[in-house]
């Protein structure tokens, strides 16, 4: 069985590709780490790296041996950290991308701290491709995401289902009409999400696919700054239905729907496959699943 040591050694060489500097960053001799990889890949029966001239490559299982090496260093570290400092509190760091942090974050934070008051929440609202970095680089321990995330280093569990709707002003044309057709779309004035927001792209997806060009005359990444602009009837928006509910409830706006046009999305759970599922992240799902 591999020793916590050789653990450290492995990754260090790993990442640096050369034993001589992964020697130097753990204050080892090189032979030391020679020999700890020959010790490795005879326990394994494994070739763990290539030798090239000027440098070392992982080989296909040396590559899974990094991953399953770095998930019990990142257990072993969190283990260390959370005795050491003898923790009363779970702090826990929370993103979500800009649509449900401006509806169902602070739903799921109000039963988070009612259900479990010693977890201490840090929250991050951003678009879907910085959360996924954030997540990535280990910034970010869980995220509430409404747009396409592909990298298969992050998990991503099944949480609602959400839809768009195009939204407009008492004076337009489309007010009062419960649905509208692609073709009424043509020519019409757009105000929409920033570029990079996963709403934005559903809804451009969709335009490009029935070949309607749109006008894109406005752009924020405040829902209720398009709101505003589309109520004194600068523009129609697009965005979720879970945005507008309280303002079409009012009557300040109205929603439709596009036939033929189902702008339907998942918002997911997500979390870096490579951190352990910590106590206060498993909490964190039960009660983000109670909470749609």
């Amino acid at each position: 069985m591999s020793t916590l040591k050789q653990l450290y050694t492995f990754a260090a060489v790993a990442e640096t590709l050369k034993m001589s500097e992964a020697a130097k960053r753990l204050y080892i001799s090189q032979p030391t780490v020679s020999q700890i990889i020959s010790e490795l890949e005879k326990e394994y029966e494994a070739q763990l790296f290539e030798r090239l001239p000027k440098q070392l490559k992982l080989t296909s299982k040396g590559q899974l041996f990094l991953r399953h090496a770095n998930q019990v260093i990142a257990s072993y570290e969190l283990l260390n950290s959370t005795v050491k400092k003898q923790m009363d509190f779970r702090e826990l760091r929370i993103g979500a991308t800009t649509t449900i942090g401006n509806t169902l974050l602070p739903k799921v934070a109000t039963n988070l701290k009612a259900a479990h008051p010693d977890i201490v929440p840090r929250f991050f609202v951003e678009k879907t491709h910085a959360l996924e970095m954030l997540l990535l680089r280990n910034e970010v321990d869980i995220a509430l995401v409404e747009g396409l995330i592909t990298n298969d280093k992050i998990v991503k569990l099944p949480l609602t289902e959400d839809d768009l709707e195009v939204i407009c002003s008492k004076e337009h044309r489309f007010w009062g009409k419960e649905k509208i057709n692609p073709a009424e779309l043509r020519n019409e004035d757009f105000i929409l999400r920033e570029p990079g927001s996963g709403t934005r792209k559903l809804f451009e997806d969709y335009m490009k696919a029935a070949q309607i060009p749109i006008n894109v005359v406005g752009e924020s990444a405040s829902c209720p700054a398009i709101i505003a602009l589309v109520m004194y009837n600068m523009g129609l928006g697009v965005l979720s239905r879970r945005c507008v509910a309280e303002y079409t409830d009012e009557k300040l706006i109205h929603s439709c729907t596009v036939r033929g046009m189902p702008m339907k999305r998942q918002f997911h759970i997500c979390y870096n496959q490579k951190q352990p599922l910590t106590s206060q992240m498993s909490d964190f799902i039960e009660v983000a699943k109670q909470s749609v």
